[in-house]
């Protein structure tokens, strides 16, 4: 009886493990192309926050909405969780979660009727440390028609 537990606790880890790894990864340009397909199926969208999250309810729950861009694409997201401590506009993020068709709440950026409903977020990162004065000098470069590195 102990075996069968213990075979039966192995087998359901393996397939939560293997279900996670099984979320295909997208590009926001690719996901925007793609979105027929990708409908009803679970991912994670890849891209940078265009602006800051604003903070709003949504179906009646706290979330964070915030558009996300990648090669000129602009996905609309809708975040349900607290986002992770070095998320901010210009910093690449990943998104778990679907496809969902109407428009979320303000600021609706995208327009084309879609959002992404994410509740997990992840923040990339690289080993460079830069002050907020870095960010804000890059911002303003990219507001003048300059592109971000």
């Amino acid at each position: 009886m102990i075996t069968v537990a213990v075979v039966g606790g192995v087998a359901l880890l393996i397939a939560n493990l293997l279900g996670d790894a099984a979320l295909f990864f997208y590009n926001a340009d690719e996901a925007v192309e793609r979105r027929d397909e990708l409908a009803s199926q679970r991912f994670r969208l890849q891209g940078t926050p265009l602006s800051e999250p604003v903070n709003t309810f949504f179906q009646d729950r706290p979330v964070l909405a915030f558009p996300v861009g990648f090669n000129e694409a602009v996905v609309d997201v809708v975040h349900t969780g607290d986002p992770p401590e070095l998320f901010q506009p210009g910093v690449p993020v990943v998104l778990e979660g679907a496809w969902q068709q109407g428009p979320g709440p303000s600021p609706v950026i995208a327009s084309d009727g879609w959002h992404f409903a994410s509740d997990r977020m992840l923040v990339k990162h690289d080993n460079d440390y830069r002050n907020r004065d870095d960010y804000d000098e890059r911002i303003t470069e990219a507001d003048q028609g300059g592109a971000l590195p």
